[in-house]
């Protein structure tokens, strides 16, 4: 049999867990995804072209203007940087393409993605040595370098997450 003091000590156990399950809902430590978000670091797109190899395979995050539009096949873009348009970088837009068009050319975006290169002329490399057998872009770098070929990288950025201002 209980006693009244026992449903009221219930009462107030039930209260505190329900007040401490609300709190842990809503205050409680960010979540991956906020966390992850917050470690992005912030970059000028001229220090991602002027410096690829550092970003190869990172997730970077920038600001810039959407320079151009592609309007052939509508899956990758130009940002360009906010105050130096003569830097700027293809964005591919992969599962984001629908979401893009030609009339947002001039807008203001933040961009968060991945950061790839790749090198454009392989075939000089290729010319030298038919097998280099390169499994990367550093090690084709390191390849042309051997054969005192200048590398031509293309640095861009696979989209993960936008905003349009």
């Amino acid at each position: 049999m209980f006693h009244l003091n026992d449903v009221r000590s219930m009462k107030r156990l039930l209260l505190i867990l329900a007040a401490g399950v609300i709190l842990a809902a809503c205050g409680g430590p960010a979540t991956q995804e906020q966390q992850a978000e917050e470690q992005i670091a912030d970059h000028q797109i001229r220090t991602l072209v002027e410096n690829p190899m550092d970003y190869e395979g990172q997730t970077v995050r920038f600001e810039g203007v959407l320079d151009h539009m592609c309007q052939h096949s509508g899956d990758k873009m130009r940002v360009a940087q906010m105050d130096d348009a003569e830097f700027s970088i293809q964005v591919l837009l992969g599962d984001y393409m629908n979401q893009f068009n030609t009339e947002m050319e001039g807008h203001e975006l933040t961009i968060i993605g991945t950061m790839h290169t790749e090198v454009m002329n392989m075939e000089e490399l290729e010319a030298h040595d038919e097998d280099h057998g390169c499994e990367s872009t550093e090690a084709a770098i390191a390849m042309m370098e051997e054969h005192g070929i200048d590398p031509s990288i293309r640095p861009y950025v696979q989209l993960k997450g936008f905003e349009v201002r």
